[in-house]
């Protein structure tokens, strides 16, 4: 573990937190999207901006939402589950403190769950060496989130449903459909690119193009979060990080295999359908009636990479 970061991730839970967690997580986007574009050269941006201890969600988004729930608890803010208003205005220096706190808790499970448990639970499966058996990253989102519910939540792990009221776990109905529908035509699109970008690079050669191949997951991700900002603005918007990012993950995990723009395509419309409706459900479940905030995408996107890179890319690997 390298500790510089480490004592960066503070600073990074601290200012998440100012900013509020899901502007760092718009952030977080707008810097992964840059450093891609940048090619080789903005690679160093992805693992130190993006994704490590200045904006990367187990950091930051993660630390802003640990300080979110315990403003509540003092009273700063109406909601536990606010990540988007920016904790600067509480004016209270232990509210940063937790955030930062929590960004380098978010560092040390991180470094856990990647470093540690890859090697030694999943190497079997998909090869000697092998460490991402999941989205180690969105893996400690939930995991700090569930440590935040526990620590300052007063609502239990699935909310308490006040009496009298019933809750429905899974959509019904003509939401039921819009959730389907937004995740065919998102999965369809992620799949649509990849399997271009990959007949260009893969079958026709072109480097850059296989560059953009491999990169278009993160390229979705980052496209996604940065559209957040409607959010913020006011506006009712559907999160989709958790749709586009696996299903083109999907993609590339089938076309690099089978070199079939149809099989990739329907793979990434399957697994479009399935996060979609998967996140509605975790959203449901989680935050109903609940004081703190667990990130239904983060789960969503952790639950399906897991299914990518163990299942599906173990019994590649297997084949």
């Amino acid at each position: 573990m390298d500790f510089t970061l480490l004592i960066a991730a503070f600073g990074g839970g601290l200012l998440a937190t100012m900013l509020g967690g899901l502007n760092s997580f718009i952030i977080c986007g707008l810097a992964a999207l840059a450093a891609i574009l940048g090619g080789q050269a903005g690679a160093p941006a992805i693992g130190l901006f993006a994704f490590g201890p200045a904006f990367g969600p187990h950091v930051a988004f993660a630390g802003g939402v640990a300080a979110s729930a315990f403003a509540k608890t003092r009273n700063l803010i109406e909601n536990g589950q606010d990540i988007v208003t920016p904790l600067a205005t509480t004016g209270d220096p232990m509210v940063l403190l937790v955030g930062g706190i929590f960004g380098m808790i978010g560092f040390i499970i991180q470094y856990i769950v990647s470093a540690l448990l890859g090697p030694v639970i999943f190497s079997g499966i998909l090869g000697t060496g092998a460490t991402a058996w999941t989205d180690t990253v969105a893996c400690t989102v939930v995991l700090s989130a569930i440590i935040v519910r526990l620590v300052f939540g007063k609502t239990g792990l699935t909310g308490k449903t006040p009496a009298g009221e019933t809750r429905e776990y899974v959509a019904k109905g003509q939401r039921l459909g819009f959730v389907l529908m937004m995740g065919l035509g998102l999965g369809l699109l992620s799949g649509g690119v990849v399997s271009a970008l990959g007949n260009l690079g893969l079958v026709g050669g072109s480097e850059t193009a296989l560059y953009l191949y491999k990169m278009a997951p993160t390229i979705f991700f980052a496209f996604a979060a940065i559209t957040l900002v409607f959010i913020t603005c006011g506006f009712g918007f559907e999160c989709w990080h958790h749709v586009g990012y696996p299903a083109a993950s999907t993609a590339v995990i089938i076309f690099t295999a089978t070199l079939s723009p149809v099989a990739a395509i329907i793979g990434a419309a399957i697994t479009g359908m399935f996060t979609m409706w998967f996140g509605d459900f975790i959203l449901r479940t989680f935050n109903s009636h609940a004081d703190t905030h667990i990130d239904p995408p983060a789960c969503t996107i952790f639950v399906m990479q897991t299914i990518n890179l163990v299942i599906l890319g173990g019994l590649i690997f297997v084949a």
